[in-house]
């Protein structure tokens, strides 16, 4: 395994071990004298298919044997040769004005319009606080060997962001309306796919940032409603420049 990789093992360890916390925090119920406790790591399920998104674009990056990236830009280089398009620049961010113009019309959301915006926020910031150093630190070639920053996927990172978004909103109430997002998304992945910008394993791994992104920011605004007082600090560790940071939200 090269040191690329394994910073970015070490980044992704950093990262979720800094919000552990959140998840593992106790809430005291009972009097004083008898102090019982209950956790809420139940609620790390919401990121078992995001993890599991990132896992395997990392195996396709490392290990080509499941998933072969190289055959599939093969395939494309066959059957789509000259495949370009330009629209994924602007569909990545399509489900984002829908959440909105639901509200507009009167649409019953889960939250209300300025929690959405919090939310929302929560998960454009931790997205990218995982896309952009990973793509410094991996530094994998694109496979049209443009630039050295394919892993991960950034247009599928936001797609899923925005998709997972409308999901966490209107999905209970309009599942037919929430897999036309999910289904933008995958469409957006398979194009990055299709115009050469990158790799089967860089989407699935974007896929997975950009849904867990969102089960983060959610998690974290229930958490911030039932325990207010005495939560710990947020740390999102970030690469710039080379230099390595951490920034800490407080109170959120």
């Amino acid at each position: 395994m090269n040191n690329s990789v394994t910073r970015t093992f070490a980044y992704i360890l950093i990262f979720f071990g800094t919000l552990a916390p959140y998840f593992s925090y106790s809430q005291v119920i009972g009097s004083p004298d008898t102090i019982v406790t209950k956790t809420s790591l139940h609620q790390w399920k919401h990121l078992v298919v995001p993890t599991a998104l990132l896992g395997l674009g990392i195996v396709g990056t490392v290990d080509n044997h499941l998933i072969n990236v190289k055959e599939i830009r093969e395939e494309r280089l066959e059957y789509f040769p000259g495949f370009s398009h330009k629209a994924d620049n602007y569909l990545q961010f399509a489900p984002i004005p829908a959440v909105f113009l639901m509200d507009a019309l009167g649409c019953k959301s889960v939250h209300s319009v300025p929690d959405q915006l919090v939310y929302f926020g929560q998960a454009e910031l931790i997205m990218m606080s995982i896309v952009y150093p990973m793509k410094m630190l991996t530094k994998v070639p694109r496979p049209d060997y443009s630039s050295d920053n394919s892993f991960p996927s950034g247009h599928t990172a936001q797609a899923f962001v925005a998709a997972q978004f409308f999901q966490k909103e209107f999905g209970r109430r309009y599942p037919w309306l929430s897999a036309g997002m999910y289904t933008l998304a995958t469409g957006i992945g398979i194009s990055r796919v299709l115009n050469n910008r990158h790799w089967a394993s860089d989407v699935l791994a974007g896929a997975g940032i950009g849904m867990g992104s969102v089960e983060l920011s959610y998690l974290l605004g229930a958490h911030h409603g039932k325990h207010h007082a005495g939560m710990p600090p947020v740390i999102v560790p970030s690469y710039a420049n080379g230099i390595y940071n951490c920034t800490m939200f407080v109170g959120l």
